[in-house]
Formats: structure tokens, C-alpha cells, sequence
């Protein structure tokens, strides 16, 4: 039976779940982006997306008791349909997780206005609200991990495409080869292991090699840093954004991964589009997930 929906827009407060599939990281969040409360709990994603569900509700209840929040705000992995928060596909991860409808499953609970939005479309919103693109109309958010991804902004709105599939640029053919295969993190751990014929790297062991000036992990490095700047240009291209954010593990490196990847993405470029777009990192944080899902819901009930 549905409750009645709390229709106010004078918000203060929202619970928010950013969902993985290793963790649920969940809390509390003002309209002006202060996390309040945070918490984390296992994502148990081998008892699949029903039984997912129930936990998200039971996680909820508690919060809900202790803070009365104005609303509800997902964001999850896979592809997430944005009127009913219908997981589409895309969430591996999660067994039976495909066709769960998180937006009333949560209002029918519990009679808030909730949204659901896809996990790295609301990292790109958060690094819009209080992370590197503020006040930029056009950018895009590349997430540099397991795979890569991203969100797209343009106008100052989410741009999610036909079926929520917009930002799966990791599946583009570069050179005969699926970008994220080769360019990712860890196509960057094969690459190397390969190389050298050993296992078990990662990319902080990558990194101290080339840092320590071993000359093969610095070519097997440079190598994967010109196929990443080929993406990054085909991107450029494609969007003409003002400042594309990167993120992901390889942010650690900080101002030493910046300021190669500039200089990677600069010589892929045409001379009209060198210096056209901005490349920063990515500083929302790790609580960015929670952060552009209050984004998203803003954006959707209030117009913020």
C-alpha cells in the first residue's frame, strides 16, 4: 500500500545510498553538500538484487526514525532508468539485480520522495556541486578503475542518452582494441605483468618502479598513458567540454599524473583543440557517490 508522499520542497536533509558492488556507503546529507552521518556496510551481493532490496529498506528504517530527512537519494551501479530507478542492466555483480525498481520500492516504505540515478553519473554531478567543475556548464567525468566510465554534463544537466547507456565510453574500439581492456587500471596491471613476466602487481608497485627509474615499467607506463590520451581526445572531439575531471585510483598520483596525461591528450590533439578543454582531477571525494545522488535529487524536485 503506498503511503503518502511528502511533496515539500524546503529541504534541509537526505538520506543517501551510494551502492556498490562490494559496499553500500549510506548517511545523511545537507542541500548545501555537508555529509552529516556516514556509514558503511557490505553490499552482499551474492544473495542478489531481491534480497539487496530488503537490506537497502532495513538500512534505511533506522536513519529515517533518527533524522526525518525531506527524501531519498540512490545512486547505484548498472544502468539506472531515472522514473522508476529501474535497473536496467549493467550490474554484473549483483545476481537478479536487472528489473528491481529502487525508486518504489523506497517510496512505497516509506512515503518519501526518492530518485536513483546510475554511480558514476552522480560522481560526475558531485564534482559539479562541490568538487573540480563547479560553475562549468559542459564537462565530463572519467572514472579510471577496474574498467572506465564516466557521466556527461552539458548545459549544467545529466545527459544520460537513450536507455541510460550515455558515459559507456570504456566499450570503444581504439586501434582494434576495447579502451578499458588496454587503458584502465587494470590493463595497466596486464600490460606490466605481462612486460615483465611477473604477477601480482598493482598500481601502487607500478608507479614506485617507474618513480625508482626502471626503464621498462616507465615504457610499459608511457605506452598505456598514449592509449588512455588517445580516449581522451576522441572525447574531446565528440563533446567539446569545457574541463573534463578524472578520477580513480590513478588521481593519487596527483600533480605528476595530471600533468602527463595533459601533456599525452596535447599531442593527440588537432592545433585548434589544444588548450580548448581543461583536464583536472577529481576532488568530490570519497563520498561523491552520496553526494551527486543529493545532486540528482535536488535537480529533480527542486530545480536546484
Amino acid at each position: 500500500m503506498w503511503r503518502v508522499l511528502q511533496w515539500s520542497t524546503r529541504v534541509s536533509i537526505l538520506l543517501a545510498f551510494d551502492i556498490g558492488g562490494t559496499q553500500i556507503k549510506y548517511g545523511i546529507v545537507s542541500d548545501v553538500g555537508e555529509v552529516l552521518h556516514a556509514e558503511v556496510q557490505n553490499t552482499c551481493a551474492a544473495d542478489g538484487g531481491p534480497a539487496l532490496v530488503v537490506r537497502l529498506l532495513a538500512l534505511a528504517q533506522p536513519l529515517i526514525a533518527q533524522y526525518q530527512p525531506s527524501g531519498i537519494a540512490i545512486s547505484s551501479l548498472g544502468l539506472i532508468e531515472p522514473i522508476r530507478g529501474m535497473v536496467l542492466g549493467a550490474a554484473e555483480a549483483v545476481p537478479n539485480y536487472p528489473g528491481m525498481a529502487l525508486i518504489p520500492a523506497f517510496e512505497n516504505a516509506f512515503g518519501l520522495r526518492t530518485t536513483a540515478e546510475n554511480d558514476v553519473n552522480c560522481v560526475a554531478l558531485a564534482e559539479g556541486w562541490t568538487g573540480a567543475a563547479q560553475g562549468v556548464d559542459d564537462y565530463l567525468a572519467i572514472a579510471i578503475g577496474t574498467g572506465i566510465g564516466g557521466g556527461i554534463v552539458l548545459g549544467g544537466r545529466l545527459h544520460r542518452g537513450h536507455r541510460a547507456a550515455a558515459g559507456e565510453w570504456g566499450y570503444m574500439n581504439i586501434g582494434g582494441q576495447i579502451w578499458e581492456s588496454q587503458a584502465s587500471m587494470s590493463g595497466l596491471v596486464r600490460r606490466a605483468e605481462a612486460a615483465i613476466g611477473e604477477t601480482g602487481l598493482n598500481g601502487k608497485v607500478i608507479f614506485a618502479r617507474v618513480d625508482a627509474g626502471d626503464a621498462l615499467m616507465q615504457k610499459v607506463v608511457a605506452e598505456w598513458l598514449d592509449l588512455l590520451a588517445t580516449g581522451v581526445a576522441n572525447l574531446i572531439y565528440a563533446f567539446n567540454p569545457e574541463k573534463i575531471v578524472l578520477g580513480g585510483g590513478i588521481a593519487g598520483r596527483g600533480e605528476v599524473f595530471l600533468q602527463a596525461i595533459r601533456k599525452a591528450v596535447d599531442q593527440q590533439l588537432l592545433p585548434d583543440f589544444k588548450k580548448m578543454t581543461e583536464l583536472a582531477l577529481a576532488t568530490a571525494g570519497n563520498h561523491a557517490g552520496m553526494l551527486g545522488a543529493v545532486r540528482n535529487w535536488l535537480n529533480t524536485h527542486r530545480g536546484a
